[in-house]
């Protein structure tokens, strides 16, 4: 007895009138809103089993009581990273080519579609097995997938359904309702919805200098009220800033540009890997760049708040002009309890999203806080309330590193090789000189 035989004895029960569809549809868009996937998603413990399962059925031809549950998750598992290539699943792979070629319930043809877009791989033998075997069926498909073939007609073309859909993305106001409107369920879904993603991208890179686009493909990573996008996410990082390797975009963008990825992906100081690791260098250094010059100003205008000195404006020319001269490699803060918590609500209010260290010293020196900077091969340890300026080689092991979680600045005073001075006088030319 074959599946398709098996499938069809089972008991079909005919839907009761309604007075009107309106409330089922309503329903419907809601639970598929909620839960997009028509196939369950087993957990990886279940795979090989769900797997093993089938493969046994089919070398027994025993399909008795199979439900179609079963072969749906089990063609999930089978479709994965994992199996897809496997040899000794082969005939298995071939069992459920076949049968979406003769299949005629709608349930199981929406289950391989399904599976289709989400083990999607345009250079993969499987993709194109199951879009030539869903290329077969198409009257048979059910209403979901008819309206997404005739808004995407390529949807069964794997080597062009991700530009098709990425060019019509370029043009939607609202792509998550947009793309769902198509029949997408999950635009974030991995998949078919990972190549359109790097394919959006691409399209989007030579226009991202101007502000709307940044937005648009901010808003695409992450969507209002959704999770952030972390695959793909590296090259669409990699495209925000590839304008600005040897440009400067305007005070305002640069601000929007470093608030917003820093607060969705986190500050790649401290969290290199996960999406950063797909930046190349040359543009992982733009947005270290800006971060180096958000510190500055960051750790002066918090100090100027919760300190009255006169003192301040000096330092902030001098110390935002060595960094627009492009003399400082890199900035780090750590700040007093007084001053972080002015840091929090800075950042709670929206206005900043940096990252920060704390200063533990007590006592005389408990509201102190520290701008440590990189400059050459000299590091610079910058205090507020009176403290000197410290300057160490960057050859001396025990001098600061950078982006450290707590900075002690009483310790720091005293590591021997350090050269020092109060901010009297001419102090700015004595730094110049020292670095």
């Amino acid at each position: 007895m074959t599946l398709l035989k098996a499938l069809s004895k089972q008991r079909q029960f005919t839907s009761p009138a309604l007075p009107s569809l309106n409330p089922l549809r309503s329903g419907a868009e809601r639970i598929m809103t909620r839960w997009p996937d028509v196939v369950a998603n087993p957990p990886e413990k279940d795979r090989e089993k769900l797997v093993t399962m089938v493969r046994e059925k089919l070398e027994r031809d025993d399909w008795e009581d199979t439900k179609l549950s079963l072969i749906t998750s089990a063609g999930r598992a089978l479709f994965d990273e994992d199996r897809r290539d496997r040899p000794d699943l082969a005939g298995v792979r071939d069992f459920y080519f076949r049968e979406t070629r003769a299949s005629t319930r709608a349930g199981f043809l929406s289950g391989i579609f399904s599976i289709y877009m989400d083990s999607f791989d345009a250079e993969a033998e499987h993709t194109w097995q199951l879009a030539g075997a869903l290329s077969a069926v198409k009257g048979r498909l059910g209403a979901r997938w008819r309206i997404m073939l005739d808004a995407i007609p390529e949807m069964l073309a794997p080597d062009a359904v991700a530009d098709a859909i990425a060019r019509q993305m370029v043009f939607m106001d609202d792509l998550w309702t947009s793309l769902q409107a198509l029949g997408i369920r999950s635009p974030h879904a991995p998949g078919l919805m990972n190549a359109v993603h790097l394919a959006y991208v691409k399209q989007m890179e030579p226009h991202l200098d101007k502000r709307a686009e940044m937005e648009r493909l901010i808003e695409w990573l992450k969507p209002v009220g959704r999770e952030a996008k972390t695959t793909g996410a590296g090259e669409a990082l990699s495209a925000l800033l590839g304008h600005w390797v040897i440009r400067t975009p305007s005070a305002d963008d640069l601000r929007y540009l470093t608030e917003n990825i820093i607060g969705i992906y986190g500050d790649p100081r401290v969290q290199r890997g996960g999406v950063w690791s797909a930046v190349p260098e040359p543009r992982l250094a733009v947005i270290l760049r800006w971060l180096t010059g958000e510190n500055i100003r960051f750790f002066l205008d918090v100090v100027s708040a919760v300190e009255d000195s006169h003192m301040w404006e000096p330092r902030r020319k001098f110390w935002l002009g060595l960094h627009t001269r492009g003399r400082v490699d890199a900035a780090w803060v750590a700040f007093s309890d007084s001053a972080q918590k002015e840091a929090m609500r800075r950042s709670s209010a929206g206005r900043a999203t940096l990252a920060f260290g704390k200063q533990t010293a007590g006592y005389g020196r408990a509201n102190t806080s520290l701008l440590v900077l990189k400059v050459g091969r000299k590091i610079i340890v910058e205090g507020s309330h009176s403290y000197k300026v410290h300057i160490f080689d960057e050859s001396n092991q025990k001098s600061p590193a950078l982006y450290q979680r707590s900075y002690d600045c009483e310790q720091i005073r005293l590591i021997p090789g350090a050269k020092s001075k109060s901010h009297n006088g001419d102090w700015q030319s004595w730094v110049l000189e020292q670095i």
